[in-house]
């Protein structure tokens, strides 16, 4: 009988190669934060009241 869900050995998903890596995990947090604040940061810019 074969297996229902065959797939090869070395193929692995993205997200069990992110959580595996260490620093693999670090470099998206950081990357997430930055991008975070980033769009935080603009989102705050073009909601500030024009004066005059």
């Amino acid at each position: 009988m074969s297996e229902p869900f065959e797939s090869p050995e070395n193929e692995r998903p993205w997200q069990v190669e992110l959580f595996d890596s260490i620093w693999l995990l670090a470099g998206a947090a950081i990357v997430f934060f930055v991008l975070s604040y980033i769009v935080w940061g603009l989102v705050d810019i073009l909601t500030i009241p024009t004066g005059g």
